[in-house]
């Protein structure tokens, strides 16, 4: 699985800037460049998946604060 790919299963650029707070076109940006390294380290739960069917939709790694 490239990170292309890995943004796609995610729910797409927007979702993962609009749940994790990124801005979008750092998202974006990784569609050409690749996942940056901080944001793997940062949330490794989301990013270092080994295969592409446990992904799931970005909303669903994010836990409501209330």
């Amino acid at each position: 699985m490239n990170d292309k790919e890995l943004i796609e299963k995610l729910g797409g650029v927007k979702a993962i800037a609009d749940a994790l707070g990124y801005n979008y076109t750092t998202v974006h940006n990784w569609l050409t460049r690749g996942i940056s390294r901080d944001a793997k380290i940062a949330h490794p739960e989301i990013f270092m998946q080994k295969k592409i069917e446990s992904v799931e939709h970005i909303d669903n790694y994010i836990i409501e604060e209330a």
